[in-house]
């Protein structure tokens, strides 16, 4: 199972993906699949028990604790306390990575002076 999450991750981040890191037991991690859920967008539950590229993924990033979400390497739940986060914050949050990490497009013109 662990070499398949190490898969996902390396093949989902080249595409626009959300990643929830979590682990076994952990109640906030429920809390913060039910919001993902809610809000009705595809993630990738990330289990670092089972993931040593995950662990040093957070571990790189200051993490000590998890849920964390990211969409790609966007980090999503910048506020620590899961309990504080409302669906509402959550879907704003992943809305605003995802304009980000959008292609910039910008129009060349080039087909103007053909």
């Amino acid at each position: 199972m662990h070499l398949f999450q190490d898969y996902l991750l390396t093949q989902e981040k080249k595409k626009m993906s959300i990643f929830l890191y979590t682990q076994p037991h952990c109640g906030f991690c429920t809390i913060m699949k039910s919001m993902l859920d809610e809000i009705g967008k595809k993630y990738y539950t990330i289990d670092i028990s089972h993931s040593y590229n995950a662990r040093k993924f957070l571990k790189e990033r200051g993490h000590t604790t998890v849920p964390q979400v990211y969409l790609n390497d966007y980090h999503i739940n910048k506020n620590p306390n899961t309990e504080e986060i409302t669906v509402q914050d959550l879907k704003e949050e992943i809305e605003k990575a995802e304009e980000k990490l959008e292609w910039p497009w910008q129009d060349s013109g080039i087909e103007q002076t053909i």
